[in-house]
């Protein structure tokens, strides 16, 4: 039984480590995903400025002689960016910040995880054009660090080469993602003084308990958030259920919650190994448990191996040292017993004395 144990510990060690070395491979992949990504994008957005430069000042120096660029084809995608542009890089599982799932509790501070849809925010970071502007949060792109505001930072896009859509709409115009970390909350705070409220910009989040349990259909956090150093809370936005509607043939819910099983104490509710095959690490060379049919037979072989040892044919000469081993043992214990005699002790005297004046003159 020792030995099933050795061997399942070395297994299960062996799967920690690949399961680690899986994972550091997995990040270094995804990292370079996202670093290609963010090359591409930065190469997409240098030519679009270098074209214009370009453009402009051939506009400038040929005056009336300008060539029309809106012709041939870019008559109908003329301005348009690529939709390159509107999907960012993703960032690796372990470079994102806030609640990962539903029953994490944590608690810290951001935008992450705690800018939802419908929030109303005010972007500090960008081009002229957006800064300082004030939208509602449309999507969230938590796997991109982005967020996409109504009405701001719109842009014409142009429509995939090869859709349907491209014959009659090459171009449409969308909403830009920004980086979340370049907006932040707008929240209305009202004056406990005056009793007038005013909309204040949010510096800094902080989130943390308490966690409350969601509906279902909810997709807002469990955690609360506050405003940092003032721990004011900051509601979250309405979040209103699903609405369905029904027809005829739906399955009504008294008959889902029918009772159709009546337990027994005669009848198991399961039959025999159904759980041996529900198990997804049945056959997993790190799992902790073994069938008792594979137990029984592994004690079996120690036992039939410690036997095999005990009943090996043993020599005269290997009888004689047995018994020589046994003869020995027996008068160490017997000296043990009786203790160092008179006549012995005399002896280590007569020793000691003798090498005194040796050991004496050595000194």
């Amino acid at each position: 039984m020792q030995k099933i144990l050795r061997i399942n510990l070395q297994a299960r060690n062996q799967a920690l480590k690949a399961e680690r070395r899986k994972n550091l491979k997995d990040l270094k992949s995804a990292w370079r995903e996202h670093d290609l990504r963010q090359i591409q994008i930065e190469k997409v957005r240098r030519k679009y400025v270098k074209d214009e430069r370009k453009n402009r000042r051939e506009d400038w120096l040929a005056g009336p002689l300008a060539p029309k660029r809106n012709v041939a084809e870019k008559a109908e995608t003329y301005g348009a960016a690529s939709l390159l542009l509107h999907d960012g890089p993703p960032f690796p599982e372990r470079a994102l910040k806030g609640p990962k799932n539903e029953e994490e509790e944590l608690e810290g501070f951001g935008n992450e995880g705690n800018i939802v849809v419908g929030d109303r925010v005010c972007v500090v970071g960008g081009h002229q054009g957006i800064l300082g502007r004030i939208g509602e949060v449309i999507e969230v792109h938590r796997e991109r660090k982005e967020i996409t505001i109504e009405g701001i930072n719109v842009a014409d896009m142009e429509t995939p080469v090869g859709t349907k859509q491209r014959e009659t709409r090459p171009v449409m115009s969308a909403p830009l993602p920004v980086p979340i970390d370049t907006v932040r909350l707008v929240h209305k705070l009202v004056d406990e003084a005056t009793g007038r409220s005013r909309d204040v910009i949010v510096k800094h989040i902080r989130y943390g308990a308490p966690y409350f349990q969601r509906m279902p259909y909810s997709q807002l956090p469990r955690h609360t958030r506050y405003i940092a150093g003032e721990d004011i809370e900051i509601p979250w936005p309405e979040d209103d259920g699903p609405t369905y509607q029904a027809y005829d043939g739906d399955t009504l819910r008294l008959d889902v919650e029918a009772p159709t099983f009546t337990p027994s104490l005669y009848t198991a509710p399961l039959r025999p190994g159904i759980m041996d095959e529900l198990r997804k690490d049945r056959y997993s060379p790190n799992r902790k448990w073994h069938e008792d049919d594979y137990v029984r037979m592994k004690i079996l072989e120690d036992a039939r191996a410690s036997w095999y040892t005990e009943r090996k044919v043993t020599t005269p000469k290997d009888e004689l040292a047995l018994e020589k081993k046994r003869l020995a043992a027996e008068r160490a214990a017997q000296i043990k017993e009786k203790g160092v005699s008179d006549q012995t002790l005399s002896l280590i005297e007569e020793v000691l004395k003798q090498k005194a004046p040796r050991n004496a003159a050595t000194i």
